[in-house]
């Protein structure tokens, strides 16, 4: 349950990008970093062509208010996952970028998560690993 909420997040977040900025699904992505400072995550829209730009979460959601207060639970997951990471690549957080895209298929669109250290590529993710 949790896994299609997030992922309908991000799925739906990438098209409204998409939408926004004249751009197909594959010229978008979000990137999510952490932010050492305010202990929290970051997210940026990274458009082909424009290159990032940093969002909210809000923005992610094309809400003004989020009344569901998602941000808070995806939030918690998001951290955990790059505190977990951090430990097992020996790095600080804020060393690591989850970049979220959308592959085209028959059936719709998958969402896709990579891991990276810097600007090394670590490995594919799937959402489950940042829901544990």
């Amino acid at each position: 349950m949790i896994q299609e909420y997030v992922e309908k997040i991000m799925r739906d977040g990438i098209n409204n990008f998409a939408v926004k900025h004249e751009k197909t699904i594959d010229e978008v992505q979000i990137l999510i970093s952490w932010n050492e400072d305010e202990q929290k995550p970051n997210y940026k829209k990274m458009i082909q062509g424009e290159g990032s730009i940093p969002v909210t979460f809000n923005q992610i959601l094309d809400v003004r208010f989020d009344m569901m207060n998602r941000e808070a639970i995806c939030g918690s997951f998001i951290t955990k996952t790059l505190d977990r990471f951090s430990k097992e690549l020996s790095c600080m957080m804020s060393n690591l970028f989850v970049v979220i895209y959308l592959v085209a298929t028959d059936e719709g669109e998958d969402v896709k998560l990579h891991l990276y250290r810097g600007s090394e590529a670590i490995k594919e993710i799937i959402l489950e690993e940042i829901l544990i």
